[in-house]
């Protein structure tokens, strides 16, 4: 009897001692604005996203037949990898380069190029980033008024670091149609010169919506343009293991791409 009364007490003082080393859940959401917060959540919440740390898919451009380009993005460390028929686009962390040699990419910059296409599929949790100002705002676009969440970045952050966006959201359902932004990359300077983008056909990858097309128009004061690009997403992965990192590595034949060509 004294056995089992002294196991009892045991159990009891074990279960009440104070647990180590147990931190305490992260609240992603703790450094950004409620109305940020609220956008995010309606895309599938960043504790969601930032359980992944890989993103795989193929790009198809309007005018091909079948996808062309297949992407693999380290979400930790940013590292990608670009891989078409006749060239491989790489970012080691620190480099850009191109191979087998920077003229298989006929487009105008492979450092331009490589992340371009990811950092639009993840908006907005990619903009959730640290270095990233906001501010709030309303516009009509076409007749329809959207909240707006304004992105700016501080300075350093990225190759282009005075690009402007303008997340326009639903006011009811809090998801984001379009995107404004600038490009900035090849002049350095700031202005207001606004393309527009439309997020469509949006599907639910491992709990996350992401858009499965995006179509770029001319923008102008308040009224979308001529359409000026489309491409689609296809085969859209979240993995919860991050990529080998070797697929990164400049290979010995590859020529880098660090210059901002006008």
């Amino acid at each position: 009897m004294k056995i089992s009364f002294y196991f009892v007490l045991f159990s009891l003082l074990v279960s009440c001692a104070p647990k180590q080393n147990e931190e305490p859940p992260v609240n992603h959401y703790a450094s950004l604005p409620e109305n940020f917060s609220e956008v995010l959540k309606a895309h599938g919440g960043l504790d969601q996203w930032r359980s992944f740390k890989a993103l795989e898919y193929d790009l198809k451009h309007e005018n091909d037949s079948s996808p062309t380009e297949h992407y693999t993005l380290d979400l930790l460390n940013r590292k990608d990898l670009t891989v078409a028929d006749t060239f491989k686009i790489g970012f080691d962390g620190s480099q850009v380069w191109v191979a087998p040699d920077k003229k298989a990419y006929k487009g105008r910059s492979a450092r331009f190029y490589h992340n371009l296409y990811s950092y639009f599929l993840t908006i907005p949790f990619i903009v959730a980033d640290p270095g990233v100002i906001y501010s709030s705002d309303t516009l009509t676009v076409d007749g329809k008024q959207y909240d707006v969440i304004n992105i700016s970045f501080e300075s350093g952050i990225g190759d282009a670091d005075k690009d402007a966006y303008k997340m326009l959201i639903d006011p009811a359902t809090k998801r984001m149609e379009k995107l404004l932004y600038t490009v900035t990359y090849y002049s350095g300077e700031a202005h207001e010169n606004f393309n527009a983008l439309s997020y469509e056909d949006w599907t639910e990858v491992n709990g996350v919506q992401l858009p499965a097309k995006l179509v770029g128009y001319k923008y102008n004061n308040g009224t979308i343009g001529d359409k000026r690009y489309e491409v689609t997403f296809h085969n859209i992965q979240l993995k919860s293991e991050s990529p080998d990192q070797k697929i990164f590595e400049i290979p010995e034949m590859a020529e880098i791409d660090s210059l901002k060509t006008n």
